[in-house]
């Protein structure tokens, strides 16, 4: 068993403040798990609770209050200020009201009891299902094993990657992650061929299962055309008319399941930053995958994953208070591109352009590190023998080995 990144964090975040945690991410990332050990360090396990088991989900429609009835009676007299049991809801986005009946809860019992609700999809996704719980919660999205994946959270540096590179020990290695993805089963199987059954079946029960849950999808064959396509497309532009043409569809009908597809969080879009650039690309996003070993071709497998890397501390640094950070690319008309722009509170941050074993930096880099100024500057090589080093000609631009680099983030 490995303690996630986020386990301490939300521990001493959202728990500490009795605010909700929300724990959103892929379908068997670990949000269960991570959840069951948060409750386990109580020996609190009896205090799970999934919308898929009968006996809680006729409690949760007809009174959730009876699920901490028991809890509160032997307090309501005598001891009014003992903090109660952490409490987790698996899944109960499932249920049309469960934003009322969450927010009755809390309102009730939050300054007593630790609420942990986790769920497949993302939990804002669903609007429309009830009261708000604004000011309440604090949002956590948990993503696949990277690298390096500590139980010690790692705020993002602030004038030194070279120090914030230091070498730490891996828990796979780039070869395993590249191939078996990130996801804890097919990762830690060790079989290429398990992992292929294990994406066949997850595409599966995601299709039939947690889109059925969002909403009434009648064209289920088209929509699984759909992952296939994203699968060839992935790392590259999205053209919304090209996927529509090739589907026989409306483009109403590609941009709703898309966006669905990103509300499961199978695929995720990024988009052109437009700050500063004159021409500049402003519509075309580019489309990636949360299990990169899906992406067809090993080019695209490989950006795919270094964008998996990217997003998690992205969503990371967001979700734990270090700033508003965006993932973005570069590119204008002139077809300068460089694969990655991270923004922090909307200014440029990091600047990153991966290839294979191109130990100079690319005429696009320098032309947008000039143009842009982040605070960091990297070219990414696969080879480990560039551990990290600047050229005297580009001294705000470092090479960096991918597996030096991608070691330093959580």
């Amino acid at each position: 068993m490995k303690t996630r990144y986020l386990q301490h964090a939300i521990q001493n975040d959202a728990l500490k403040s009795f605010k909700i945690a929300f724990i959103s991410g892929p379908r068997q990332v670990g949000k269960t798990t991570l959840a069951k050990e948060i409750l386990d360090e109580k020996s609190l396990l009896s205090n799970y609770f999934n919308f898929d088991d009968d006996e809680f989900r006729k409690i949760w429609i007809k009174n959730p209050k009876l699920l901490l009835s028991n809890s509160y009676s032997s307090n309501e007299n005598n001891n009014s200020n003992k903090i109660v049991d952490t409490i987790v809801f698996d899944e109960i986005h499932k249920e049309r009201t469960w934003k009322n009946k969450l927010k009755g809860l809390y309102d009730l019992y939050g300054a007593k009891t630790n609420f942990i609700v986790t769920g497949s999809a993302r939990l804002d996704y669903f609007r429309k299902s009830g009261d708000s719980l604004q000011g309440r919660y604090f949002p956590y999205r948990l993503h696949p094993f990277t690298l390096v994946e500590s139980s010690i959270y790692k705020s993002p540096p602030a004038d030194d990657w070279q120090e914030y590179a230091s070498n730490r020990s891996s828990i796979t290695s780039i070869d395993d992650l590249l191939e078996l993805g990130g996801f804890p089963e097919p990762l830690w199987g060790g079989s290429a061929l398990k992992a292929k059954r294990w994406q066949r079946l997850y595409r599966e029960r995601m299709i039939r299962d947690d889109l059925r849950d969002l909403q009434n999808i009648r064209e289920l064959r088209t929509l699984e055309n759909l992952i296939l396509l994203l699968r060839d497309r992935a790392a590259g532009q999205l053209s919304y008319e090209s996927l529509r043409q090739d589907l026989s569809c409306s483009a109403d009908s590609v941009h709703r399941w898309i966006d669905l597809l990103e509300a499961l969080y199978f695929c995720y879009t990024i988009r052109p930053y437009t700050n500063k650039i004159k021409n500049s690309l402003k519509k075309e996003p580019k489309i990636y995958l949360f299990d990169w070993a899906q992406a067809e071709g090993a080019g695209a497998r490989w950006e795919n994953m270094i964008a998996g890397h990217l997003l998690k501390n992205v969503h990371a640094w967001t979700d734990l208070g270090d700033g508003e950070f965006e993932l973005h690319y570069v590119r204008d008309k002139q077809k300068r591109e460089v694969d990655f722009l991270v923004t922090k509170d909307r200014k440029p941050y990091l600047l990153l352009e991966v290839k294979s074993n191109n130990s100079h930096p690319t005429n696009s880099l320098i032309y947008f590190q000039n143009l842009l100024k982040p605070t960091f500057c990297i070219q990414l090589v696969k080879e480990k023998k560039h551990e990290i080093s600047s050229p005297l000609s580009h001294p705000n631009i470092s090479i960096m080995s991918a597996e030096r680099f991608l070691s330093s983030l959580n």
